[in-house]
């Protein structure tokens, strides 16, 4: 039979892990309520908007729009605004619906940033469907910027959500894939599924001819190739840079050179007043 010692010490002990498992949990209410209160796009008094750039191919023919994201600033210019998975899906599609009237009615590619937490919501799938439903008979390809991220989090799912989406003929590209070889081994494991990889000739500039970069452009050229990926060339300024990407063979290019994002909606109200 438990000594009376061994009972104080047995409850005494049951107490400690109650505190204990109390204590964290108040501490994950605290983070979590801290966290929904930082994330400051949810608040409606941020006024977002989508722009739109052009990719174009060879013969600098249209054949695509990238959606991105601006936030209005007290002067009226618009920046990136930070902490984008703080944005929910649900204003995505608000946002986005004003940008999908103004947008043309040909059968271009048309891009989506979204952030990993917004891939593996349980809204995706509907976003997905939605998008293709308004934007035909344009094609929707969904990217994702892997950015500082060293760890991805519920791996199985997000590859789940991705390849249930691209049942719907939707694309996924990764964006903005960088010139070290942690750059490459952080999606590897994307391969499989991906249909574009985005380069931006801004991360593999040199100022200094002697800086060795473990991955340069041809490098990526030859990654896709490999796994039948389609490249991507953006941050084209000049012909200098329109000259390496007909170098490279590289089909689809986006940049300065092209077109600067435009607000899509005040660039079809100055047409439509212009028409009359």
């Amino acid at each position: 039979m438990m000594s009376f010692l061994e009972f104080e010490l047995t409850l005494l002990w049951l107490v400690i892990a109650t505190i204990i498992v109390f204590g964290i949990t108040i501490a994950i209410f605290y983070w979590r309520s801290r966290k929904t209160n930082n994330n400051y796009l949810e608040n409606k008094n941020f006024h977002l908007r989508y722009f739109i750039q052009r990719q174009v191919d060879y013969h600098d023919k249209t054949v695509g729009y990238e959606c991105l994201l601006r936030q209005q600033q007290p002067d009226n210019s618009w920046t990136l605004p930070k902490q984008l998975d703080s944005l929910p899906l649900q204003r995505v599609v608000f946002l986005l619906e004003d940008t999908f009237k103004a947008l043309p009615t040909e059968p271009y590619v048309l891009s989506i940033n979204l952030e990993y937490n917004q891939i593996i919501s349980r809204d995706f799938q509907y976003f997905v469907r939605w998008a293709i439903s308004k934007i035909e008979p344009m094609k929707l390809s969904i990217e994702f910027s892997p950015g500082n991220i060293k760890k991805f989090h519920k791996k199985h799912l997000f590859e789940e959500r991705i390849r249930e989406a691209r049942n719907y003929n939707m694309q996924f590209s990764i964006d903005n894939v960088g010139s070290e070889m942690a750059n490459l081994k952080a999606i590897e494991w994307m391969l499989p599924f991906v249909d574009n990889i985005k380069c931006s000739m801004r991360s593999f500039r040199k100022d200094d001819p002697s800086v060795w970069l473990d991955l340069n452009l041809q490098s990526w050229n030859r990654i896709s190739k490999e796994h039948n990926i389609n490249l991507v060339l953006m941050g084209i300024e000049n012909e200098e840079d329109e000259a390496l990407a007909e170098q490279l063979n590289i089909p689809t290019r986006q940049g300065y050179l092209f077109g600067h994002p435009v607000n899509p909606i005040k660039t079809k109200q100055e047409e439509e007043h212009g028409n009359r």
